[in-house]
Parts: C-alpha cells; sequence; structure tokens
C-alpha cells in the first residue's frame, strides 16, 4: 500500500458522497483502475452499513412522570417556604429578619429554576396575599389594604431580586469559567 492508496482510503466516503472537486474525483478514479485493493474497497464502501434500531430499557413516560413530580414537589416546597417567610419575617410582624431570608429565597430560587419570573411569583404572591390578608382584618378601605399590600411585597421583591442577581452572577462566572 503506497502513499496514494492512504489518501484514496480517506477520500472514499467523501467520494461516494460526491462532496470532493472534480479534479480529485478524476485522481481518484483514475487511482481505482489502476489499484486492485483500493478498487475492492472502493466497492465495499459503496453499500450502507446496516444499522441496527437499539431498544431502551427505560420507559420515557415512567421517567418524565416521575421527574415532574419531583419538580411539583419541589416548588410546592418553595410556595410553601415563602408563605412562611412572608407569615414571620414580613415587615408586618415589626421583623427586618426578611432582608436576609428573602435574599436567600430568591437566590437559591433562582439558583434552582433560572428564571426570574418563578421568583418573582414565589416572593411576591405570597407576601401579597398574607399583608392583605392582614390588612382586610383592620379597619382600612380596601384600596388601603391593596396599595399597603402592594407596597409591602415590592420591598420584599427588592431583596428577593438582590439575592437573584448574586445567583445569576455567580452562574454566569461559574459559566465563563468552565
Amino acid at each position: 500500500m503506497n502513499r496514494d492508496c492512504y489518501i484514496v482510503e480517506d477520500l472514499l466516503p467523501l467520494y461516494h458522497e460526491g462532496l470532493i472537486q472534480a479534479e480529485t474525483t478524476a485522481w481518484l478514479e483514475e487511482h481505482l483502475k489502476s489499484c486492485e485493493s483500493c478498487r475492492e474497497l472502493s466497492n465495499l464502501s459503496k453499500d450502507p452499513v446496516q444499522k441496527e434500531t437499539i431498544r431502551s430499557s427505560v420507559d420515557n413516560d415512567q421517567m418524565f412522570a416521575k421527574i415532574n413530580l419531583k419538580l411539583s414537589v419541589y416548588q410546592i416546597i418553595f410556595v410553601a417556604l415563602s408563605f412562611f417567610f412572608a407569615m414571620k419575617t414580613s415587615l408586618l410582624n415589626e421583623s427586618f429578619g426578611f432582608i436576609l431570608t428573602y435574599t436567600i429565597l430568591g437566590f437559591v430560587t433562582y439558583f434552582f429554576y433560572q428564571r426570574l419570573i418563578i421568583v418573582v411569583t414565589i416572593a411576591f404572591l405570597p407576601t401579597f396575599i398574607w399583608s392583605l390578608a392582614q390588612s382586610m382584618n383592620e379597619t382600612v378601605s380596601i384600596l388601603e389594604a391593596i396599595s399597603g399590600a402592594l407596597f409591602l411585597a415590592l420591598i420584599h421583591l427588592l431583596f428577593t431580586i438582590i439575592g437573584s442577581l448574586v445567583a445569576f452572577l455567580l452562574i454566569k462566572f461559574k459559566k465563563e469559567g468552565n
């Protein structure tokens, strides 16, 4: 086998697909006329290789059902935690612990989901609902109750977004480091 035979061997797949230049095709065909071993190799490589179907032992529907169940459980846990944080650490209770807890909630939620809309929903809605419910127990108008609940929920959301921003930057630096 000479050097030309090695070149022909490399070019045969491209030759059979019609992906080489006309000059290269002419040279290759000329070589095939004069070299018996390359001609045999060319004839063998014309036939497509039979592909076997590989069957997976994994039931995809069952696997995705388990994954969706786990994600649903995590979502319920995050929502329950956010309601707990809303009840225990909000400004309504005259506690400033919400600053740390909502920053951590924003960090963990964004790190897990990597979607800001989910972070906003999990942080804003429970606080808004809890604040609105607390305001309804007092003798205030509906408009005052809604505006007060909105104000408190936005303050809590601010610290949640700060935590999300930290998680976003951590994820970005981690990706750039790889």
